[in-house]
């Protein structure tokens, strides 16, 4: 059952995104997805990571070219604060991430990351494998972002711009430990465009003239994550979300995926994929690939 629904989640990344063409497909981010571990007994379960990433480059007379002077930091903080007492449980998944990059070229530090996505969710067990569930997702970005092009530096994005919130309530089906599939027929969704830069466009799937956007629609997650050897684990998660008040069969799409390989208890790689696809933004399929080496503590 399990490699079938993996298989499922892999085919989807390839068939999904020629259908898909609604608006805001990234409701969720990448990394560990450690809220997958819900406590096996009754009381408070903690995790977390932080992994800080500083990549540097230097090129001499290098006859292919290149940026002489590089130097980027990334930071990621996970953090699941876990609570189960008889057949309830609640989780709270906090992600944080913030990164920048200087280059000879630049002149000065670029943001490369950005973002804040914390999710809650209540469950309560009708069976061994199946719950009833709420789902509430926050997500948005710190700092402004920016087009960078050779003649100036375009404004395309701001703290609650865009910003998404997820109420969402359904059915969660957890056959073990590394996989949990939410599905919710009824759930709402609200997009911000909170900048007053933006209030005259239609932008982020909010219309013109407006600073937000209610959308109902059907919403499905699955997550997976398994250790691969001692040294290695996989993770990955899609999203679908169907509008329901605007072409409720283009389906927004997020499918994102990072493999951990550890050297020690201090030093791993992190290698991650995010595969979007939205054609109201661009009519190609959108892909994010970052290689990082660092340090990564429990904490």
């Amino acid at each position: 059952m399990k490699k079938t629904l993996v298989t499922i989640l892999m085919t989807a990344t390839i068939i999904i995104p020629a259908e898909a063409q609604d608006p805001s497909v990234r409701e969720f981010q990448k990394v560990a997805f450690r809220e997958l571990k819900f406590p096996e007994k009754d009381g408070w379960q903690k995790t977390g990571t932080f992994i800080i990433n500083i990549q540097q480059g230097a090129l001499r007379n290098w006859v292919s070219g290149g940026e002489q002077n590089t130097l980027g930091l990334a930071t990621l903080f996970n953090y699941n604060l876990n609570f189960k007492k008889g057949r309830n449980t609640w989780s709270n998944y906090f992600d944080i991430a913030l990164g920048f990059q200087n280059a000879t070229s630049f002149g000065q530090f670029r943001k490369t990351d950005d973002r804040i996505d914390i999710t809650t969710k209540y469950g309560y067990q009708l069976s061994k494998k199946w719950f009833t569930a709420l789902l509430v997702n926050f997500n948005t970005q710190v700092l402004t972002g920016y087009n960078y092009t050779d003649t100036g530096n375009i404004k395309i994005s701001s703290f609650l711009t865009p910003g998404k919130i997820i109420i969402s309530e359904g059915i969660d089906y957890r056959p073990d430990k590394s996989l949990s599939i939410f599905v919710s027929p009824i759930t709402t969704r609200f997009l911000l465009k909170k900048d007053t830069d933006f209030y005259v466009d239609d932008k982020f799937g909010v219309p013109s003239n407006k600073k937000t956007y209610t959308e109902l629609g059907a919403f499905a997650t699955a997550k997976f994550a398994k250790a691969l050897t001692k040294w290695a684990s996989y993770t990955g998660r899609l999203d679908l979300f169907s509008n329901y008040k605007r072409n409720p069969k283009n389906v927004d799409v997020f499918f994102t995926n990072l493999v951990s390989l550890k050297f020690n208890k201090w030093l791993a790689t992190n290698i991650s994929a995010d595969i979007v696809y939205d054609d109201d933004i661009l009519k190609k399929t959108q892909l994010k690939e970052v290689l990082g080496i660092g340090l990564t503590l429990q904490l």
